[in-house]
């Protein structure tokens, strides 16, 4: 009984970080949709002009968003270990690899959908005054931002993934990916400035992708494939391993 109710508590924990996350991540993007209109994110400027122009806008200045984005993924993952949530359900006769697997596939899913709600609580802002005159153009932006940014920002949430497996503690995992995210998002600022290689970037090849019309885009493919394909079997190794009994 006192191991339920451990779990219950930490699965309270788990849910309203993430809904107080999605509330607010969708409150923000809503409140600050009117500072895409006189100026569109990106290379190419200008004003905006449709809805698609706020959604990629939206989309390519989500940087600073992921490093709050990993640090409730970490915050709530951690919580799992720290709680010893992982713990109840290998003793519970579950495979390691079913385990991991699923928690992969929850957590990205999860906290895509928590990024993506920050462009499109911009576009509810912005519908009166755009509205939706060409729906064609607006849906194909939408599809290839939602494509490239599950592909692309896997391999930001996974780097907290990662995180969590080694370190095993919800206060330093959270800790050490916001400072890691941060890193990377400082990193593609000053080299984009100071013309650094930035191209092996997921971050940087999600701006790529919104400022270009075509959607095949092999680069940003193959950054999120390698990122992705990396951090899943490096988390894999570690969580084989855990100490979980």
């Amino acid at each position: 009984m006192e191991k339920l109710l451990k779990m219950e508590k930490y699965q309270f924990l788990h849910n309203f970080v993430y809904w107080c996350g999605m509330i607010g991540i969708f409150v923000l993007g809503f409140f600050t949709a009117d500072t895409y209109v006189p100026e569109v994110m990106g290379p190419a400027g200008g004003k905006a002009s449709s809805l698609a122009d706020i959604f990629n806008g939206m989309v390519y200045d989500s940087t600073f968003l992921l490093i709050i984005i990993s640090g409730l993924l970490a915050l709530s993952f951690g919580q799992e270990f720290s709680g010893r949530t992982i713990t109840l359900e290998v003793s519970a006769g579950h495979s390691r690899s079913k385990i991991f697997l699923g928690k992969i596939i929850s957590y990205l899913i999860a906290f895509h959908i928590m990024a993506l709600v920050y462009p499109v609580a911009g576009c509810i802002r912005e519908f009166g005054k755009f509205g939706m005159e060409d729906g064609g153009v607006f849906f194909y932006n939408v599809t290839k931002a939602i494509v490239y940014s599950l592909l692309l920002n896997s391999g930001i949430f996974l780097i907290a993934i990662l995180i969590c497996c080694y370190l095993q503690d919800v206060v330093r995992a959270t800790s050490v990916t916001a400072i890691i995210i941060f890193a990377l998002s400082l990193y593609l600022g000053y080299g984009m400035m100071l013309q650094l290689p930035v191209a092996f970037l997921p971050v940087y090849q999600i701006r790529v992708v919104v400022s270009r019309n075509t959607f095949f885009q092999p680069a940003a493919i193959l950054a999120g494939v390698i990122w992705s394909g990396i951090l899943i079997l490096l988390s894999w190794i570690k969580f084989r391993k855990c100490d979980l009994k």
